[in-house]
């Protein structure tokens, strides 16, 4: 195993993010915090997701901290330092990041805390109570930690729903490691060819951002894409009479409740038709009134929408 430390930028920064994304030969690498999107079990980002960003031409941005993470932000320096006292051991925070290489694999962790005695541990926190079993997006990051770590222990220090530390060891067998390894090597494989992994399941908000922008060219499409037309144009057809008969009924059916919020059938609440008040802002007026302030809120965002072209006489 080819194992190394790399300094590590500010917590979060674009240049931390960038060297999660790329290493020094511009070449894609996985981080622990996503290692779980490989095997496809990672609650917040797919495969098809990891995919995109990875192959995007520009690194991640920093992202405005959901309340999620601002607890977890805040509160890892005190969960480490309470940890130190129970376990009566110094516990600190690397100023590198571990990297793992071998060809055609390039994998990198942040550690939340380490040792004396090199022992690696990973601080969580949580809104329900521990049960004793990680996820498998926790259970992924901390087979890669180890891998990065070149260790065969993490141990995790949960703060959870008692308001109490639990701690938890994950032993990490050379089998786990070389499972990890494979499947990061297929997956970096495609990615290299600047290919999306077959193992990764694209949705129209992925294509949409592996190809932000149009060049103006035209494609020749097959006739597998053919048939996908015409199949798509057929179903926006009928989900369009759909939503019209749906339309219809709704009429129908709040012309019989006039004034009533609640509708029964044989004595039971079957529907409801309820008042609701709501503000919004007026951006028009806004607009009209104060054109100059406005202009100085405007936020201009690029997209791309696909229609299907009816031929003449269809």
């Amino acid at each position: 195993m080819n194992n190394r430390t790399i300094n590590k930028p500010p917590h979060g920064s674009s240049e931390w993010l960038a060297v999660r994304w790329r290493d020094e030969n511009n070449l894609a690498r996985i981080s622990a915090s996503v290692a779980a999107a490989v095997h496809g079990s990672h609650p917040y980002t797919s495969g098809a997701d990891l995919a995109v960003e990875l192959l995007s031409d520009t690194p991640p941005t920093p992202q405005s901290e959901n309340r999620a993470m601002m607890r977890g932000n805040t509160l890892e320096v005190p969960i480490r330092d309470w940890a130190s006292r129970l376990l009566d051991k110094w516990l600190g925070a690397p100023a590198v990041m571990y990297v793992y290489e071998e060809e055609g694999v390039r994998l990198i962790a942040t550690l939340d805390a380490v040792s004396e005695d090199k022992e690696v541990f990973e601080i969580k926190t949580m809104r329900g109570r521990w049960n004793g079993k990680l996820s498998d997006h926790w259970y992924w990051q901390g087979v890669q930690q180890a891998i990065c770590a070149n260790v065969d222990k993490i141990t995790w220090v949960i703060f959870d729903s008692d308001l109490d530390i639990q701690f938890h060891e994950q032993v990490v067998t050379s089998d786990e490691k070389r499972m990890h390894i494979e499947a990061c090597r297929q997956f970096l494989a495609a990615i290299d060819m600047g290919m999306v992994p077959d193992t990764a399941s694209m949705n129209y908000t992925n294509v949409n951002d592996l190809f932000p922008r149009g060049n103006g060219t035209i494609k020749e499409l097959d006739e597998e894409h053919a048939v996908l037309l015409y199949n798509y144009g057929k179903l926006q057809g009928s989900i369009a009479e759909l939503e019209k008969i749906c339309e219809e009924i709704k009429t129908k059916l709040c012309m019989a409740m006039g004034d009533a919020d609640y509708g029964h059938v044989d004595g039971d609440l079957a529907c409801t038709w309820k008042t609701a008040t709501r503000t919004t802002f007026d951006s028009k007026k806004f607009e009209l009134e104060h054109p100059a302030l406005a202009a100085k809120f405007k936020k201009q965002t690029t997209y791309r929408t696909f229609r299907v072209v009816s031929k003449k006489g269809e």
